[in-house]
């Protein structure tokens, strides 16, 4: 039983690690396609990924991942994930 457990809390563990690592990539993504841009699309999704970077910083990674894809369809960006 003890054995479950810590893997348990392993896997969990890097689950977690590998969302938490996630956020940046996609918030850069987002970051450069609205560089420079000025149109209403590209200013609403700047604002999401701030917002998910927000969230990353606060330890939402989930959220900020979620708040990441919104941001990405704003702009019709089809984000690359890490694998």
């Amino acid at each position: 039983m003890k054995k479950i457990m810590m893997a348990l809390v392993l896997v969990l563990a890097t689950a977690g690690a590998a969302v938490a690592n996630q956020c940046p990539l996609l918030v850069k993504q987002i970051e450069d396609a609205t560089a420079g841009k000025t149109d209403d699309a590209s200013k609403k999704a700047a604002a999401m990924a701030a917002e998910a970077k927000a969230l990353h910083a606060a330890g939402k990674h989930a959220e900020s991942v979620a708040k990441a894809k919104e941001a990405a369809a704003a702009i019709n960006l089809d984000l690359k994930m890490k694998q």
